[in-house]
Order: C-alpha cells, then structure tokens, then sequence
C-alpha cells in the first residue's frame, strides 16, 4: 500500500465532541495491513481489511499467543461498518483521532475486519437485487470472501475466531455454521477454532421482552411506563408468533418509541451514558435516510447512522480510503449501508438460537458476552435463550456458580463468567453495548481466556 507523507488534518470524536488536531506524520506508519475484494456473487462486492499482530501493541498483563491467532470481527447494523466503526471506535490500533489505542486486538493476534453483509462500509453491489435478505445468504457470502482471503494471504493454519457485536451475532453464528460445513465437504481450508457473541442480536424478542423490567428496576421507568413499554412488547410478540416478520420489526420500533418517550431519550447503548434526543447529523428534515421512511427510517437512524458520524464518515471517505487505494472511486464509505438495513428488514427479528446449538454441537469454542449497561441486548434477555439452548448439558450449566473474573492481579472485579465443555458466558461489569471501548483491557483478558481455554 502507499503510505501517505505531508500535513494531515484530522477530524477527531471524543463523547460527540469534534476537534481538529494536526498531524505530520503518517499515523498508519509502521502499521502492518492488506485488505481486497471478493466478488461473493456476480455483482456482489465484499471488503476485508487485515491489520497483522503487533507486538509494540502486547499488553503487558498478557502472555503473547503462540500460535498467532486470527480474530474476525463483524459489526451489527446490519449495515454498519466492522472495517470503519469497529476499527476506530473500538479494537483497531488508532483511535479516531488517529492517535495509538493501547488496548487494540493487535497485541494478541492478526484482525480481520469484513465489511458485511455486501452493501456495509466498503463493500458494494452494482445492482440492487445482489443484497443479501437473509441471514443465511449473508453466511454463505462470507465464506465465499473467506476463500478468496485465504487464498490472498496463506494464513489459512492460523488459529479462526469470529467476534461480534449486535446483529453481528446472527452473522458470526452463521459464518461459524458454514465453514464448518465448508471445511468438512473439502471446499475450504480453515483452522477454525470458535465464536464471541458479543451483546449480540440472537433472540430479538428475548431483548424485547425484559426491556421494561430492565428498566423499570434500573428506576428509568415507572409503573405507567412499565406498563406501555409491555404492551407494545406483547404486540411485537403477536406479531413474531404469527411470523409476521416485517410488521415485527415495525413494532419492536414502536416498544422503543414508547421507551424513549417515557426515559426522556435513554441511551440505548449504554443507560449510564447522558440521555439526548433521538437523532444524528446525519437526519435529514423529512425523517428519510438513502431512501427509507416511516419506522424503517427512524431505526436507521437510531441504530446505523451512529456507526457513521460526520468525523467518522469524513475520514473513510477521504484519508483511508486514500490509504487504501483500492476502494474504486464510485464507492462511498456507507453509501449503500440503508439499502442493506432494508433488504435485511424482514429477517431482522429472527432468533437464531438454532444456529448457536449447531456451533455448539459441533464441538467449536462459543462464548457469549454481554456489558450490563447495555440495553438494546440486554443481560437478561441473553440468559433467557441460553436457558432455551438445546445442548445437553444446559441444565448442568445453569446450576452452575458463576466465577469473578479480573483481568490482572490488584484490579477490581471485572465481570463473571461460567465455563462448562466448549461453551462460556460472562457478564462484563461497568460496560455498555460496545465492551471493547467501554472495558478494553478486561476485553483482552477475554479474548485470551478464549483462545488458551482446553475443552476437556
């Protein structure tokens, strides 16, 4: 790639708060990347960017990996950004400003963000009938990019783990499904290892269902707002039951309206973080994004377009895709992303907690892990359909007693965990929806439990 001299001027995010700094060198100097496209499908274009391991990232309250592992991560949306969000907001080496993150993936291991499904971030499709509309053809997709990847950079011995936040979840239990099957049919060649399933979308309405009672003992609602918030709870679920999976989505937007309307705006993200109104830079007057309205438009806005704020946006589309330099001139960073939030819309609300017991059987590490600040995907809604898994040991694993955990010798607990055979849970204290920015260093000591853990 072609490394970039001279006078950079640099948009920078701290708590929604832009400033300019003025850097004269390269930040991404002596950053080790490849990225390139895999046409998945005729016209369907997918991205992967690929930053390797670093040691001058290695935390010190960590034993290096032998082997070098790969961790893929996948962002939600869907149609937000791994490659943009996850990379400057989250794990990635640079922080926005582009200045050093001292907590980036890179100190343990190879990253591979994947700009999925088709349509998110970087990748594209020359028409609209190329988007995936269900989860298993954005799996199939990804597996696709994965032979293309591989074939790319040799790295196919190198230890797999797929990451995730949100909607990702649905798409890494997926992608873990198919290279399963993948590998044991001879088609592609991986040293796949297991799934993280962070705060992720798995059971939508298991999420629906405890938002109010989530809330209402977290004193951000009362018994009137409790009560309205159940309602339209309950009509979300009429409509799931009887497999009206548009109308769903519609109604789930309605249970967050009521929510917002009786919290004076709580971030769904993050409850501690400061209520503010509903709405993004990037929403136009008329309430329509890339073409969408009504519910479709508002949840867009609420749950995409902050994966892509002006600083963010400005960056992708000038200086890295520069960076890049194989981004083709007709694509905008996120251009397509409300196209991939509609095309999506009607497998939105499925549970895919058939797929988790499926990574499970197949013998493959699967953690799952939740901030318990998050709601959105919160706490106990995850321990509802984990209590459902049809793994044969999931009574024994909910009797269990669960473990504090601490990320280093001195530190204040962490979170806590259970472990039983290849499956694990923990619950990450003082974080939100996004756990790598709000715990990084408890984050790494996750990954690394995950990576050194010996299934018995």
């Amino acid at each position: 790639m072609r490394i970039l001299f001279g006078l950079l001027t640099i948009l920078g995010l701290q708590q929604c708060r832009c400033q300019v700094d003025i850097i004269e060198v390269d930040p991404m100097e002596g950053i080790s990347t490849d990225c390139g496209y895999v046409e998945v499908r005729p016209g369907a274009h997918m991205f992967w960017l690929l930053y390797h391991h670093d040691e001058s990232f290695a935390p010190d309250f960590l034993e290096p990996l032998d082997p070098v592992p790969i961790f893929i991560w996948l962002q939600g949306g869907p149609g937000a950004s791994g490659v943009g969000y996850g990379n400057f907001e989250e794990l990635g080496p640079l922080f926005l400003n582009l200045t050093r993150r001292p907590t980036s993936w890179t100190g343990l291991g190879h990253v591979l963000f994947i700009d999925s499904p088709v349509g998110s971030g970087y990748s594209y499709v020359t028409s609209e009938g190329e988007y995936a509309t269900d989860i298993d053809q954005a799996g199939l997709d990804m597996v696709e990019l994965m032979r293309g990847f591989y074939s790319k950079t040799g790295l196919q011995d190198s230890p797999l783990y797929i990451f995730c936040e949100s909607y990702g979840g649905k798409m890494a239990s997926v992608l873990g499904r198919e290279i399963v099957k993948a590998v044991n049919n001879g088609t592609l060649q991986s040293n796949f290892k297991g799934v993280g399933l962070g705060d992720a979308w798995i059971s939508p309405m298991d999420s629906v269902n405890t938002w109010g009672q989530y809330l209402y003992q977290a004193s951000l609602l009362d018994r009137n707002g409790l009560s309205q918030v159940e309602s339209s709870a309950a009509r979300t679920q009429q409509a799931v039951d009887e497999g009206r999976w548009d109308d769903a989505t519609s109604l789930w937007y309605a249970t967050e309206i009521a929510i917002l309307r009786n919290t004076d705006n709580v971030d769904f993200y993050n409850i501690l973080y400061p209520h503010r109104l509903p709405t993004t830079p990037k929403m136009s007057k008329d309430g329509k994004h890339f073409g969408l309205k009504d519910h479709l438009a508002g949840l867009f806005d609420r749950h995409v377009a902050p994966y892509a704020v002006y600083s963010l946006d400005e960056l992708m589309n000038g200086y890295f895709k520069e960076y890049l330099e194989i981004i083709p001139d007709t694509v905008t960073w996120g251009g397509q992303s409300g196209d991939v939030f509609s095309a999506m819309n009607g497998d939105f609300m499925k549970p895919t907690i058939d797929i988790v017991d499926a990574n499970i059987a197949d013998g493959y590490k699967v953690v799952v892990y939740n901030g318990m600040l998050d709601l959105i995907v919160d706490t106990p809604g995850q321990e509802l359909w984990v209590e459902r898994l049809q793994w044969n040991r999931t009574q024994e694993f909910i009797s269990k007693r669960w473990t504090p955990r601490y990320y280093k010798d001195g530190v204040d607990t962490g979170g806590f965990s259970k472990d039983l055979d290849n499956f694990s849970f923990w619950w990450v204290l003082d974080a939100g929806h996004m756990v790598p920015t709000d715990q990084g260093e408890f984050m790494l000591y996750l990954l690394h439990d995950t990576v050194t853990k010996i299934i018995p």
